[in-house]
């Protein structure tokens, strides 16, 4: 859990696997949904969680973080 005491490295780090379990989740749905349209929306929904890690990546390896 995040709170005062959570850095921002941290903080990123955390998201990163959120963003990855959102994908997992969003992949399995739908491999398993029964109509196009609705895999069309999962597949989309997990591609976006793949573009939202590799933001949050990026900014791990930026330094300007470690600063706060």
């Amino acid at each position: 859990m995040i709170d005062e005491s959570t850095t921002p490295e941290e903080a990123i780090r955390m998201a990163i696997q959120r963003e990855k379990a959102a994908h997992e989740f969003y992949s399995k749905a739908a491999q398993i949904a029964k109509y196009p349209g609705t895999r069309q929306m999962f597949e989309s929904l997990a591609e976006e969680e793949l573009r939202h890690r590799r933001i949050l990546e990026e900014e791990l390896n930026k330094d300007y973080y470690k600063e706060m």
